[in-house]
């Protein structure tokens, strides 16, 4: 199943019933279409229905159950195109999605987020509070950074302005919460970064090196 995805950003599976599964498709880098956006399949992966779809260029790079309650779910779409002459990274479509009907239907988030041209996102939540929701967005400089939800993806605010980097953030913006200590946060890119207090600091690990 999904062979015109070509890159897979994420699979979940639902702990209630494990022919449940969710896949986020980012869809060929160097075409348009193919199996792009977000995918559900009843029957383990023998059929697949599209649940989330956003334009031709628009996929889905990452995904997140609420961990108390799976129809809660998040998805970042992420605008991306490679052609000869350069890389598109980022698009008015891009964002955060949430449904609250297990992909039935889907609400493109906007209070506190970004309100321009956004690039690759990734998420986090945690089981130690599961009204938290992380996000990592590419954006503009005046708008990119790390990103915290108290009430499940309804409301944000920006706690810090980095980004994955080293070799861009189209590599990584890879998020990881602790699920025993809410406001542990581990983000992935050439180094290791780990934010203590939410998304306030965010420190190389190993190091105490601070990024604001």
């Amino acid at each position: 199943g999904l062979k015109n995805s070509e890159h897979i950003g994420k699979i979940l599976v639902d702990p209630r019933d494990s022919n449940v599964v969710y896949v986020a498709a980012e869809g060929p880098l160097w075409s348009a279409g193919g199996d792009r956006g977000l995918f559900k399949s009843f029957d383990g992966g023998t059929t697949w229905a599209l649940v989330l779809e956003i334009d031709e260029n628009t996929g889905i790079t990452d995904v997140e159950f609420n961990p108390v309650n799976p129809d809660v779910i998040y998805a970042a779409a992420y605008e991306r195109r490679r052609h000869v002459w350069g890389l598109m990274a980022s698009g008015p479509n891009g964002g955060i999605y949430k449904s609250s009907d297990g992909g039935a239907s889907w609400k493109k988030q906007a209070k506190g987020l970004p309100d321009a041209d956004v690039g690759k996102i990734g998420l986090a939540v945690t089981p130690a509070n599961p009204n938290l929701v992380y996000a990592s967005i590419e954006a503009d400089d005046e708008k990119k950074g790390f990103y915290r939800s108290d009430d499940q993806g309804e409301s944000w605010s920006k706690k810090n302005s980095y980004i994955s980097g080293g070799t861009g953030p189209h590599y990584y913006q890879e998020l990881t919460a602790s699920p025993q200590t809410a406001n542990l946060v581990f983000q992935m890119d050439v180094f290791m970064r780990v934010t203590r207090d939410g998304g306030s600091h965010i420190d190389i690990l190993g190091t105490g090196r601070e990024k604001h």
